[in-house]
């Protein structure tokens, strides 16, 4: 397990298996139907969606602060910034798929 030295907060989740499946279905359901753009930041990634899905997008982010305290959350109405210090980023990264190609509806900016 990694740890995210910079807080010595363990990089993992708290969830089961199956909750974990179920979670991650909602987050793919929300970003398939409304995902606007996902843009790399320092840190980790941006993700914006249409209007309204800003509820939806706001409770996903609740339920993650119980799981996953080692993700620091900046949340507007319609977009979450999720960041992590040192091996977080990657992590981020690859649970948001920000490896895949581009869409025409995604973007990503690394931001300095």
């Amino acid at each position: 397990m990694n740890k995210n030295s910079a807080r010595d907060i363990p990089i993992a989740c708290s969830l089961s298996a199956g909750d974990l499946a179920k979670r991650q279905e909602a987050w793919r359901t929300l970003l398939d139907k409304s995902l606007v753009a996902r843009e790399r930041v320092q840190g980790g990634l941006r993700l914006i969606v249409r209007a309204d899905a800003g509820p939806r997008l706001n409770h996903l982010v609740e339920e993650e602060r119980i799981c996953c305290p080692w993700i620091t959350f900046a949340v507007t109405r319609e977009s979450v910034t999720l960041t992590a210090q040192e091996d977080g980023e990657d992590v981020l990264v690859q649970m948001f798929s920000l490896d895949a190609p581009a869409t025409a509806r995604d973007r990503e900016v690394l931001h300095g």
